[in-house]
This record gives structure tokens, sequence and C-alpha cells, in this order.
């Protein structure tokens, strides 16, 4: 069974035309988007890993099979970061960066909070990591 291009994108929260590719990698699939970004998805078509994480994983594209069309060739993205480490890219790249580190989380509120306009839905993530963690 392979994940349809529909799948992927109902998968990231995207709308159909902004998936390029979905190509099988070794437990999973790796999809590429519009703006260059690819993400792992597993077999089940849940989030494993995205960016400079993915690129990390090794996940490379499987053996083109008979009757696919072979994906021209695309360099790797890689995000941009602030001076901190923090990456300054979407939500979604801050929350694979922080994972459960609460000192990642800390330093990720600090540089939200600097922005012009910080994000809120980031923002609450990130209080609520930290207030887990001083709780606890």
């Amino acid at each position: 069974m392979s994940l349809t291009r529909d799948e992927a994108a109902q998968a990231l929260g995207m709308k159909r035309r902004e998936i390029i590719a979905v190509d099988r990698v070794d437990g999973g699939y790796a999809v590429t988007t519009h703006d260059g970004r690819r993400t792992l998805l597993d077999r089940h078509g849940a989030v494993v890993a995205a960016g400079d994480l993915l690129d990390r994983t090794g996940a490379a594209p499987a053996p083109v099979t008979p009757g696919h069309p072979e994906q021209p060739p695309q360099a790797p993205r890689q995000p941009d970061t602030t001076p901190t480490g923090v990456p300054d890219g979407n939500a979604s790249d801050v929350m694979l960066w922080v994972g459960g580190d609460v000192e990642r989380a800390r330093t990720a509120a600090a540089v939200e909070q600097a922005r012009e306009r910080p994000r809120t839905g980031l923002m609450a993530e990130l209080d609520k990591l930290i207030k887990a963690a001083e709780s606890s």
C-alpha cells in the first residue's frame, strides 16, 4: 500500500497541491512540500521527523518501481536558525528543535517573545512544556 498525495496533505494539514512528492523510504514516506521542506511520515501517515532532523535519519527514497516516474533530486533544505540555534521557520520546526528539552523551550520562548509579532500558538505550546517541567 502506498501513501497518496491526498493522505500526505491531510497528515500535514496542507492542501493537496502543496505536496510535491511522496517517496517511499525505509519505515515510511518522505513527503516534499511546495516550499522544499521534507517531512518523514511513518507507514500509517503519522509525522516522525522534519527538516534537518529528517536529514540526520539518513532516510533516502526507496528505489523507483517500474511505472512510477523518478522525481528530480532536490538539495536538502537547511532551516535558517537564529544565533541561539532556534530554527527561524514555522512553529512545527521550532517544536521539533525543542523536543522535550525545557532549556530549549525557554530559549525558543525568549526568541519568540523578541519577535515583532510573537506567535500565540507557539508560545502556548512552549509555556505548557515549561510549566510541566517546573511542576514536576
